[in-house]
């Protein structure tokens, strides 16, 4: 069960990474909207998260998280088919326990970065390939400690305009455990006017999961989705050297509105589902870990190219 978890969490971490390597025309292309936007050089993003109070089940304690996200992704074009993007995230995960929880971790921080590499061999066929360098922790964690890396080689298919195919191969080192190797598919398929189902990777806000959602065009500029994702982190803590994780499901809907060509507005609401907290000692073995109730998780993110 553990060997599981540990997959499916490598396969969201992956996952992450395949939003680096789509080219920003694809990026932008979640909506159709008129005028359609344009590949530029910068693709910003800004994401917030609220995780409403929740109470940890068999255990006294309850908590509640905010959390906040930062993207850039800045592409230098080499040629006309060879291109760089420079892929920067951090996000901020700020959780509130009670006095009688038994985890009682705080600000929990995470940089990443990746250099990513493009070449579009033709109209169809885009391969891709980069290094992964993340830090993830706590405020005061020991840096040296909360350093994880890897590196990914994939491909994009587009068998027609309304099916993407595409396939990354991901190895992933983690915090206190063992190296991962995944392969990770992901689909975007438009099976019917004005409807489109993607599966893989998804966004919620400030965060990535893996999943699926299904997306209905209600105007040119508006796109409504819903669907489930399994999120994953794992970090160093500043006491003991310990290591967290939280994992959880949310079943979400969404609004994605293209305010302007080259800028959107998206926001959400869920359920957040079979949520888990983990804490481990700096050996990576288990101290304790603790189901909590399903609760509320909404927020939103702003998109921009320019």
């Amino acid at each position: 069960m553990k060997g599981m978890r540990q997959a499916i969490g490598m396969l969201l971490l992956v996952m992450c990474m395949n939003a680096l390597a789509v080219p920003a025309t694809a990026q932008v292309e979640v909506v159709p909207v008129e005028p359609k936007p344009q590949p530029k050089p910068f693709d910003l993003k800004f994401g917030y998260g609220y995780q409403a109070n929740t109470d940890l089940k068999k255990s006294s304690g309850d908590f509640h998280r905010n959390a906040w996200m930062g993207n850039l992704d800045a592409q230098i074009n080499f040629s006309e088919n060879f291109k760089l993007g420079n892929y920067l995230r951090y996000e901020h995960h700020n959780f509130n326990f009670s006095n009688s929880s038994p985890f009682q971790w705080g600000n929990v921080h995470r940089f990443l970065y990746a250099p990513v590499f493009q070449w579009s061999a033709d109209e169809r066929w885009t391969i891709m390939g980069a290094p992964v360098l993340q830090w993830f922790g706590e405020s005061g964690a020991k840096l040296s400690d909360s350093f994880t890396g890897g590196g990914l080689v994939g491909f994009n298919y587009k068998a027609s305009p309304t099916l993407s195919l595409g396939l990354l191969i991901g190895a992933m080192s983690q915090i206190e455990d063992k190296a991962i190797l995944a392969p990770i598919p992901q689909v975007q398929w438009q099976f019917i006017e004005n409807w489109t189902l993607r599966t893989g990777l998804t966004q919620l806000g400030p965060l990535i999961g893996l999943g699926g959602e299904v997306g209905w065009k209600l105007a040119k500029t508006v796109e409504l989705a819903a669907g489930l994702q399994y999120q994953r982190r794992r970090f160093r803590i500043d006491k003991g050297n310990a290591v967290g994780e939280e994992t959880l499901a949310p079943v979400f809907g969404k609004v994605t509105w293209w305010m302007f060509p080259q800028g959107s507005l998206e926001l959400f609401a869920s359920v957040a589902t079979n949520g888990n907290l983990r804490l481990e000692n700096k050996n990576g073995n288990k101290i304790t870990d603790k189901d909590y109730d399903n609760t509320a998780y909404f927020g939103g993110q702003l998109h921009f190219i320019f």
